[in-house]
């Protein structure tokens, strides 16, 4: 497969050593959650902190389209990651990539709102 080709220099680096493991793992959750943060400050900007909040009608379709590019960059980060290794890592990256996404798309959203 061609994107196993792509991150077997991935998988050789990580098992070289165990600090080098730690430093994906580490380097990875940190991402994980600096995108959570990112898609939550973004989620904050047309919400507020009420999160049973509904909204009006452009919020709501604003939160739609966010929910669909997201939804697309998981169906993207599905076909090119590799499942047959190092799963658990991917799977870290999968959704960091998944949740900056969304919360770009708010950010961005809102910023345009205010122009």
């Amino acid at each position: 497969m061609i994107y196993t080709d792509i991150f077997t220099g991935l998988h050789l680096w990580a098992g070289a050593s165990t600090a080098n493991w730690n430093q994906l793992v580490g380097g990875s959750f940190i991402l994980f959650a600096v995108s959570v943060a990112f898609v939550m400050r973004g989620y904050y900007l047309f919400n507020g902190w009420n999160i049973f909040n509904t909204g009006d009608e452009r919020t709501s379709k604003i939160m739609v389209y966010a929910t669909t590019f997201m939804f697309a960059a998981l169906i993207l980060c599905d076909i090119a990651f590799p499942h047959a290794f190092m799963w658990q890592i991917f799977f870290l990256l999968k959704y960091s990539i998944v949740f900056i996404t969304g919360g770009s798309y708010l950010t961005w959203q809102y910023h345009r709102d205010l122009n």
